[in-house]
C-alpha cells in the first residue's frame, strides 16, 4: 500500500511564525511570574530582619532594666538620685524619654553591658516616684506571696532603651522603650 503525501505550499505559508508567538507569550507569562515569586521572597526576608532586629533591641532593653533593678537592690540610701547620673529624685523632673539626647548623655542616662548582638549598649534612667508609707507600703505590693512586714516602700519608674542588631542607610536602628515600676524598702 502506498502512501500519499500532499504538499501545500499555501499552507504552510500561514503557519509561519505562529509558533514563535506563542513560545514569546508563554516566556514572557513565565518571566512574570519569577519576577513575582522574587518580590515576595524579598519582602519576606525584609520582614524576618525586621522582627529579629525589634526583638534583638527588646532583649537589650530587658536587659538593661534588669541591670536597673540590679543597681536598686544595692544601694542604701535614695541621696544619689539628685538629677545627674541617670538617676532622678522626686523633686527632679526626668528627661524625654524619645529625645536622642536623652540616650547618649551619661548625665541623664546609665550606659549597662552591651548585649551581643546589639548595634549599641542598651541605657536606662531612674525616676523616684513616690514612698508609699506605713504597713500599705510593705503589704504584699504584687498580690503574691505573704504580708513582707511593716516599713515604708519606696516606689521607682526605671525606663530602658535597647537598640536592634543593625542600622539602616540613613542611620537609624530599630530602638524599644521600656518602662516599668520598681519597689523596696530601705
Amino acid at each position: 500500500m502506498k502512501i500519499q503525501h500532499s504538499y501545500n505550499p499555501g499552507f504552510r505559508q500561514q503557519e509561519r511564525g505562529a509558533v514563535l508567538a506563542v513560545a514569546l507569550m508563554i516566556l514572557l507569562v513565565m518571566t512574570m511570574i519569577g519576577i513575582s515569586g522574587m518580590r515576595g521572597t524579598v519582602l519576606q526576608e525584609r520582614m524576618a530582619s525586621n522582627t529579629r532586629d525589634r526583638n534583638q533591641a527588646f532583649q537589650s532593653a530587658e536587659s538593661a532594666l534588669r541591670d536597673a533593678e540590679t543597681y536598686l537592690e544595692t544601694i542604701v540610701t535614695t541621696g544619689a538620685f539628685d538629677g545627674t547620673a541617670g538617676l532622678f529624685g522626686e523633686a527632679q523632673t526626668e528627661p524625654d524619654m524619645f529625645a536622642s539626647t536623652t540616650w547618649s548623655d551619661n548625665a541623664t542616662s546609665v550606659e549597662t553591658t552591651n548585649v551581643p548582638g546589639s548595634y549599641s549598649p542598651p541605657r536606662y534612667f531612674i525616676k523616684q516616684s513616690t514612698t508609699i508609707s506605713g504597713v500599705q507600703g510593705a503589704m504584699n505590693m504584687s498580690g503574691n506571696g505573704p504580708n513582707k512586714g511593716i516599713g515604708d516602700v519606696t516606689t521607682f519608674r526605671i525606663t530602658a532603651r535597647g537598640i536592634g542588631a543593625s542600622q539602616d542607610d540613613d542611620g537609624a536602628s530599630t530602638e524599644v522603650v521600656l518602662r516599668s515600676y520598681y519597689g523596696r524598702i530601705f
